[in-house]
């Protein structure tokens, strides 16, 4: 699905924006705090429901009460869609084509590749960040993963109520509700993640040639099954008043020659593995027919010049459609290489001026041409 247009109105610093965007790549370029990022988070916010960072209501721009955002999209067979956020302080409401939606159901429609300068962290951070990047590409290929991952969680809440309270009457029966919910989940995860390695394997040649990067699924719990993994470690359970084994202690295990990835890679060579994870991701999708937008936020930062070309162009084969910031006018010249695109000037708040990218490719040809 392509996003055609989008309506601004109290988000961020921006007061009310119109933009018309390229199927391509649409490219913001301004200094920091012109309102770049907000463009981006807009879009996340209409199709996640909720923000790059912090809570959602942090959006609306400072001293209004409510902020809204509109997208007209074309979709490859539903046809023209009509996509509306409001949010008021403490609430908000998604419809389509005036009709409410669950945010569930827009994230189907779209899936959305955010690339933030915190990217990094999907190798370096903790394991629900892992987590969040295999169910989030799990459900894009399985959707009833979402309904299962929330029953399992559930069940959780429940099973580790019950451990902390000490009233274990009903644990047996949580219990087999978790191992459940639990073995469906681990399976359409698992399911997804031998497809994925694949094509994260083909983008970590291009874009880590230099590292020999071992990506594995570690389900959760030790051995084949997790019922007897539980039943093994009741006593430690109980005891914790936790459950110790299940899906939620999930990991995607990165490793380069038996050591953490973390440990060995340095930042930029992290954020290059984090990219081919995310673009891996797309590529699968993009071979099930469900092609990616790409929210690109200075991205380029901590990659020296050959890791960000080799990820630019990357990313340019894969033809899907691009809305990126950035403070640096000559990213324009790596990510727009060779696709048509729209470059937009961000100034406080205000998309001052808008250019075709093969325009502005031109002008500096000239320049260069006529320079001494």
């Amino acid at each position: 699905m392509i996003v055609s247009r989008l309506d601004l109105a109290n988000v961020r610093n921006i007061k009310s924006q119109r933009l018309e965007l390229d199927a391509g790549v649409n490219l913001l370029i301004g200094p920091n705090g012109a309102g770049k990022t907000a463009v981006l988070e807009a879009i996340h916010l209409l199709f996640r429901g909720r923000a790059f960072r912090g809570r959602a209501d942090t959006v609306v721009r400072r001293g209004e009460d409510e902020l809204g955002i509109q997208a007209v999209c074309r979709h490859e067979t539903l046809g023209t869609l009509r996509i509306a956020h409001q949010r008021k302080r403490g609430r908000g409401a998604t419809r389509q084509d005036g009709r409410p939606t669950r945010q569930s159901e827009l994230a189907a429609l779209l899936p959305l590749q955010p690339l933030q300068p915190d990217l990094a962290e999907l190798v370096f951070g903790g394991p629900g960040l892992r987590r969040q990047w295999l169910d989030w590409g799990t459900f894009h290929v399985k959707p009833t993963h979402l309904a299962r991952l929330r029953s399992y969680l559930l069940a959780l809440r429940h099973r580790n109520a019950l451990l902390r309270s000490g009233e274990l009457s009903t644990l047996d029966g949580w219990t087999e509700q978790l191992v459940d919910h639990g073995a469906a989940v681990a399976a359409a995860r698992c399911g997804y993640f031998e497809r994925a390695l694949d094509a994260v394997r083909r983008c970590l040649a291009r874009l880590l040639p230099e590292v020999a990067v071992e990506c594995s699924l570690n389900p959760g719990w030790p051995g084949e099954d997790l019922a007897e993994a539980l039943a093994q470690q009741r006593r430690r359970d109980v005891k914790s008043g936790t459950t110790n084994s299940g899906p939620h202690r999930a990991d995607v295990v990165l490793q380069v020659a038996g050591d953490a990835a973390a440990a060995v890679l340095s930042r930029g060579q992290g954020k290059a593995l984090a990219s081919a994870l995310r673009l891996g991701q797309a590529e699968l999708l993009l071979a099930d027919g469900k092609p990616s937008l790409f929210l690109i936020d200075d991205v380029g930062a901590e990659l020296d010049s050959a890791h960000s070309e080799r990820f630019y162009a990357h990313l340019d084969g894969m033809g899907c459609q691009i809305v990126a910031a950035s403070a640096q006018s000559e990213v324009a010249e790596i990510l727009t290489a060779k696709r048509r695109g729209l470059l937009f000037h961000v100034k406080q708040g205000r998309i001052d001026a808008t250019e075709p990218l093969h325009a502005r490719r031109e002008r500096e040809r000239n320049v260069h041409r006529s320079a001494p």
